[in-house]
């Protein structure tokens, strides 16, 4: 009896634990589904949110020639001229500067970096983040200059009919160096340098009996490249399109963009095509940023001006969009794409909807992502502000 009574009592436990287990699993299934649903609605909320206008945050004098140009930088901003360059932060203070002589500053950045070269001439100053300058002269006029997060620099040097492509360390010290003959290797068009100063690819063009033939070059300057040929990782033939334009854009994924044609490729090692797309449109603008590459076309097709165009990384369009705003300047920033000219302005974001639109008063020079939200600064000829938008009601 005492045994019949156990067994009862234990097949009761087990229907018990297991009307719990179930119950516990029924919360759990309940709470993410709510969970879920209001991470939906939130993300769903900022991603379709538009605005009228915008409040100014805060405003600082312009204490500059209009000649002055601006690019973002750690969080705020670096400005350029002939004269020198500063950094300022978010308030407009000034963190550090440099000044020189040049007739045409080429200025790159890569994280707390900063390489400015004068084109045609033969110095490179390269600034550390905290003011600091390196300057080195090379034996060549320059013609380009990329850093990378370490302060390493490849620089493109016109030779004539022998043209040099070197790196450098921060110091100043060759890492590697290659020389390029005109009538063999093609004359170079544009370089880039991934992000840790390992990878490099080029755009030289060629003319093969009176035939133009554009050909993409990676390099591997790692452990990899040891056992390649001069490091080359990998070629790839354009054909008779310039490819003017060459970039990393993320550390490991580079993007060749020529006047008809535009390319992906993966490059963690060796150098492999992700895509390749020909264009039969006229290129008004080249797009991109750490997730997405991009296109703004002349259309002479239908009732819109431009044809805007978005794919991600692996190739995939994204958006296909016509506008109609004449702008003079557009960018990609985080997921959206910032267009203005001297009194208009459009956001629109990567998922085609337009997200604010605004006519100034007074001519701007620059507009800038600040947060990647919904403040920006908006730089005029006499000061700079920063702005945040004001919701739609």
């Amino acid at each position: 009896m005492a045994i019949e009574l156990e067994k009862r009592e234990l097949r009761s436990y087990e229907v018990r634990k297991k009307k719990y287990k179930q119950t516990i699993l029924i919360v759990a299934i309940i709470l993410a589904v709510i969970l879920i649903a209001v991470a939906f609605f939130i993300v769903r909320n900022i991603l379709h949110k538009d605005y009228n206008s915008f409040e100014v945050v805060q405003s600082f004098e312009r204490k500059d020639s209009n000649a002055a140009k601006y690019i973002p930088y750690e969080g705020g901003l670096l400005r350029y001229s002939r004269d020198g360059v500063a950094a300022l932060d978010s308030n407009g203070k000034q963190l550090w500067n440099g000044t020189y002589q040049m007739r045409e500053p080429i200025v790159d950045i890569c994280n707390k970096y900063v390489a400015v070269s004068d084109r045609g001439y033969k110095t490179i100053q390269i600034y550390d983040g905290n003011g600091k300058n390196y300057t080195h002269n090379v034996l060549l006029p320059i013609m380009n200059v990329k850093v990378a997060a370490q302060g390493v620099v490849a620089v493109l040097m016109d030779g004539g009919n022998a043209d040099e492509l070197k790196l450098l360390t921060l110091e100043g010290e060759t890492i590697m160096e290659f020389r390029t003959i005109g009538e063999k290797n093609g004359y170079p068009l544009d370089i880039s340098l991934s992000k840790d100063g390992k990878k490099l690819v080029t755009s030289y063009a060629a003319f093969n009996a009176g035939s133009l033939q554009s050909n993409v070059t990676f390099y591997n300057f790692g452990s990899v490249g040891q056992n390649a040929q001069d490091r080359i990782v990998g070629a790839f033939g354009f054909g008779p399109t310039l490819v003017p334009d060459v970039e990393f854009i993320t550390n490991d994924i580079a993007a060749a963009f020529g006047d008809n044609k535009f390319s992906l490729y993966s490059i963690e090692q060796t150098s492999k095509l992700i895509y390749e797309e020909n264009l039969t449109k006229e290129i008004k603008t080249v797009l991109h940023n750490e997730k997405y590459i991009g296109f703004i076309f002349n259309n002479s097709e239908g009732n819109d001006k431009y044809q805007l165009v978005l794919y991600d990384l692996q190739g995939k369009r994204i958006l296909d969009k016509g506008i109609n705003f004449e702008y003079d300047t557009a960018m990609l920033s985080g997921d959206e794409i910032i267009l203005y000219s001297n009194l208009d302005w459009r956001i629109i974001k990567t998922n085609g909807q337009e997200k604010f639109k605004y006519t100034f008063t007074n001519n701007i020079s620059y507009i800038m992502p600040f947060n990647n939200a919904d403040k920006y600064l908006v730089i005029e000829n006499q000061k700079i502000d920063e702005v945040k938008l004001i919701e739609s009601k």
